[in-house]
């Protein structure tokens, strides 16, 4: 998936986003729940599986990769994962809200 340029190319970044993200979510959840794995395990796994993804895709996609070049290609996926947590967290109040509604109604 490349990054979108314009408007139109932005919806449909967003949309197929959230379609591959809902799909692995569900799997994900699905597979948790059957092997009874802990919450914090749960995630643990997903923040290794999410490095060694970067990892990998660095190593593929650079003529030569080297250690030096993974250590800077790994502060970058650390500052993204920041930006991406503090752009979350500005959304904490409805996030809590959708969920309080939602065991509200079950």
């Amino acid at each position: 998936m490349t990054e979108p340029t314009d408007d139109a190319e932005f919806e449909a970044f967003a949309e197929e986003y959230e379609e591959h993200r809902g799909a692995l979510f569900e799997i994900i959840s699905d597979y948790a729940d059957e092997q009874e794995l802990d919450d914090g395990l749960l995630v643990a796994l997903l923040l290794d599986l999410a490095v060694t993804a970067r990892m990998i895709a660095y190593a593929d996609t650079v003529e030569k990769p080297s250690a030096s070049g993974l250590r800077l290609e790994l502060d970058r996926f650390l500052k993204d994962a920041g930006d991406h947590v503090r752009e979350v967290k500005k959304g904490a109040e409805e996030f809590i809200a959708d969920l309080r509604k939602e065991n509200d109604e079950n």
